[in-house]
């Protein structure tokens, strides 16, 4: 048993598994693998690396020149228009 787990979310984890027809310890043991991982995904979530990142973008964004006659929109329907390579 582990100690000081908050009984109120231990006895829902018991529910859920219980209607899932899971093992409490496999309940346990998926719920641990969640929190790691969601432990691990954090810092993609920095909210101060991702506005340095869309400013960093902008600005190379910025120093970019139009090119007279080019359209992108244009490049990308005719990519899409082109027959499919046949394996």
């Amino acid at each position: 048993m582990i100690k000081d787990v908050d009984e109120n979310a231990f006895r829902r984890l018991k529910s859920e598994a219980i209607k899932k027809g899971m093992k409490i310890g496999q309940a346990a043991s998926q719920a641990f693998r969640l929190w790691v991982q969601e432990s691990e995904l954090k810092p993609l979530k920095d909210i101060a690396r991702l506005r340095d990142a869309a400013e960093t973008i902008e600005k190379a964004r910025l120093k970019l020149q139009t090119i007279e006659g080019w359209s992108s929109v244009e490049v990308i329907r005719s990519w899409r228009e082109r027959p499919k390579a046949q394996s």
